[in-house]
């Protein structure tokens, strides 16, 4: 009652509540419990949100136990936005939400891209850089809130390099890309002048120094070839090839190949943009005589990955997960019980496995328990990927790790 309201406004210390008979201090020798949620396949089922979410996440609370949510989307929006909506989805779905409500922010939304403000901020903040993803209106506006100064939407870059694309003008005129049909009249000169390569841009000396995958592109053609001018020479509109430097970075927020949208069947995603981006690449080095040796490592350099389950992103989910905990007691490091509660075993228990990996690895007191739920991907009899449960739902899950808690505490 008045004490889960005290301690909701930050009125208690951490560790000072307990709820069902749990006690868990996360800033003493106890260590430190913290759980990473999924969102679709967990909250969100198709266009249906759980009943259930609301009241799972205010028993977390309850037992001062921190959460995050972390998706591979985003859908370009910032974090702000996004947990703007999805507060106001699950708490909709809820039968009866009471306060106090649960924390569902942008301090612990972790989105496929919201890596990048911290990892590539600052280095590429006066840099020129590629964007890639759609909505426009939205992907720029997350560009500009990480800092990124000089970010060049592709659609943008696309306009103004008007022969770049050969079926932009023909869609906006209505008419074919091919010669017989353009609107190019006169003599043989004006036709050939026409087609010399437009006056550069004010900002075209500058090299790209990255490409950024945001999120899925509306045009794919437009974006793939966009980046592969750029892998092929980070001044494009000078050179058709410049093998005096290596391809720059292309960053990728989303692995995912296949998605769940409102289709009976799954949907491509950016992983499969990822995938004919690297057969387009190799095909252009092919017919610019790059040696074939060459290609693999000139991909493997270039591309770069992030979202569920890379490294890199479970590292800035372990640290969002510890920001929400008091500065452990003196003495040194505490133990680290971290749970992810997902539904697909390619994604999220497979960042639980490779996480146990590195920190079995580097001698640390970190362990992961992966907590799959049949709301999503996972399907009865599907292979697991070694989770450590599986649940119906996401008010079981945390039925589940409450359970776990309860018997640490003993």
């Amino acid at each position: 009652g008045n004490r889960l309201r005290r301690w909701a406004l930050g009125e208690l210390r951490p560790g000072s509540l307990s709820a069902s008979g749990l006690m868990t201090d996360n800033g003493s020798g106890s260590g430190l419990a913290a759980v990473a949620f999924d969102i679709d396949g967990v909250f969100k089922y198709g266009r249906e949100w759980s009943p259930d979410g609301y009241s799972a996440l205010q028993r977390l609370a309850a037992a001062n136990i921190p959460h995050v949510f972390v998706t591979n989307g985003g859908g370009g929006l910032t974090e702000k936005s996004y947990a703007s909506g999805f507060a106001a989805k699950v708490t909709g779905a809820a039968s009866n939400a009471s306060d106090p409500a649960p924390l569902m922010s942008d301090e612990n939304m972790i989105l496929s891209y919201s890596p990048w403000k911290r990892a590539l901020g600052a280095e590429l903040a006066n840099r020129r850089v590629l964007l890639v993803g759609d909505p426009y209106d939205k992907v720029t506006q997350v560009a500009e809130s990480y800092g990124l100064r000089r970010a060049v939407h592709y659609q943008d870059y696309a306009r103004r390099h008007s022969t770049l694309n050969p079926f932009r003008q023909a869609k906006e005129d209505g008419g074919s890309h091919t010669a017989v049909d353009n609107k190019t009249t006169g003599a043989m000169g004006s036709a050939q002048r026409s087609q010399q390569p437009p006056a550069a841009d004010a900002d075209d000396t500058d090299p790209f120094a990255a490409v950024l995958v945001m999120c899925d592109p509306f045009e794919w053609f437009e974006a793939l070839q966009c980046i592969v001018d750029i892998l092929c020479s980070p001044t494009p509109a000078i050179s058709e090839y410049d093998p005096s430097v290596p391809p720059v970075p292309v960053h990728f927020s989303n692995p995912d190949v296949l998605w769940k949208a409102q289709h009976p069947y799954p949907r491509f995603g950016q992983g499969a943009f990822k995938i004919a981006l690297k057969a387009l690449y190799h095909t252009r080095l092919r017919s610019l005589r790059v040696p074939e040796e060459t290609h693999d490592e000139m991909v493997a350099s270039s591309f770069r990955q992030w979202g569920k389950p890379t490294e890199a992103t479970f590292r800035f989910l372990e640290e969002r997960l510890r920001a929400f905990a008091s500065a452990p007691a003196a003495g040194g490091a505490r133990a680290e019980r971290f749970y992810m509660v997902g539904d697909n075993p390619a994604s999220d228990i497979e960042g639980v496995r490779r996480a146990n990996i590195f920190h079995k690895a580097k001698g640390n007191d970190t362990a992961w328990k992966g907590v799959l739920v049949k709301t999503g991907v996972y399907k009865d009899g599907d292979e697991t990927n070694g989770a450590t449960t599986v649940v119906a739902g996401v008010a079981e899950a945390v039925d589940w790790i409450l359970a776990c808690e309860r018997e640490h505490a003993k």
